[in-house]
């Protein structure tokens, strides 16, 4: 009987510390409460895209399966509450395509609102990975990971680390970009 009952009890700590220890959110970051004086410079300059994550099934993930590598920069708008970015993407056949789209930020909110695309919100997340960030997009039913990094070269802990967070949030396909050629020059 005692060791029925000590059974159970570990089996309960097992499931509750498991939940709290393997899947930890990661810190969530505020679009609306973002440190002033620093902002926009922490997110401005340039980014590498480099694995995404979502669910099985959903196709989130075929739009990033002909890409080798991108790149992308970060402005400051000439208008406040905005982002301009910019990408330029190698295709797997070796050809360059530029991308331009922009970030409304509001006071009111948690996340970020890309111009042209009311349906569509994206969520910051701090990384473990040094000078990483992970954003979570959302759009109608479809929602993905991305991780971007102030450089080309992922140390595979952090590659780790974007795996396990994916796979806590339900996202069981991940994609790295293979980063095989060349990149594009980036026109800032």
């Amino acid at each position: 009987m005692i060791v029925s009952i000590w059974r159970c009890i570990l089996y309960l700590y097992g499931l509750v510390f498991d939940s709290l220890s393997t899947c930890a959110r990661s810190d969530q970051l505020s679009a609306s409460r973002i440190n002033r004086t620093e902002f926009p410079l922490q997110y401005t300059g340039s980014w590498y895209f480099l694995a995404a994550a979502a669910e099985p099934g959903t196709g989130a993930l075929d739009i990033f399966k002909v890409m080798d590598n991108a790149q992308f920069i970060v402005q400051e708008s000439s208008e406040t509450e905005k982002l301009d970015f910019g990408a330029i993407i190698r295709i797997k056949d070796g050809s360059c395509v530029p991308r331009k789209w922009i970030y409304l930020l509001t006071e009111d909110s948690t996340e970020l609102r890309t111009e042209g695309h009311p349906d569509r919100w994206t969520e910051l997340f701090s990384c473990h990975c040094p000078k990483c960030i992970i954003l979570k997009e959302t759009e109608n039913t479809t929602s993905r990971l991305l991780l971007y990094s102030r450089s080309s070269l992922l140390d595979k802990d952090c590659l780790s680390q974007f795996k396990h967070k994916s796979t806590c949030e339900g996202y069981k396909d991940i994609l790295q970009l293979p980063q095989t050629l060349e990149k594009c020059p980036l026109e800032e």
